[in-house]
């Protein structure tokens, strides 16, 4: 995943000292992390952006699949070792493909969840 590249990826082998590390990158908002491929977490002063990475952007996804993809993420997270050195922010959840050496989202919880890909 080249736009993920930098990010700290995180998996339940991760140690405890990985995992403190994670948690201290995204309190500081220094980078991203990654959940074992299956969504980055990107820190803000105010939110921490979570962005579950679509395996198949192609499949012309609803709505309410969309949002079943971010709730089955959301629930990894927190089962997650990772949970307990999560900073206290809330978290802003969306779907993204990778496009090559970027991302393009595909929904988010904002508004009616439907970002324009135009």
């Amino acid at each position: 995943m080249s736009a993920y590249r930098d990010a700290l990826v995180i998996d339940a082998a991760s140690s405890a000292e990985r995992l403190r590390l994670a948690g201290a990158r995204l309190e500081r908002c220094e980078g991203l992390v990654m959940l074992d491929g299956v969504a980055v977490l990107r820190p803000r002063p105010g939110a921490i952006s979570c962005e579950v990475i679509d395996r198949s952007p192609d499949g012309h996804r609803c709505a309410e699949e969309f949002k079943v993809l971010v709730e089955n993420a959301a629930r990894d997270l927190a089962r997650s070792a990772l949970a307990g050195h999560m900073p206290r922010r809330p978290l802003r959840w969306s779907v993204v493909e990778e496009a090559g050496t970027g991302i393009r989202p595909l929904w988010t919880d904002a508004g009616d969840g439907v970002v324009d890909s135009a």
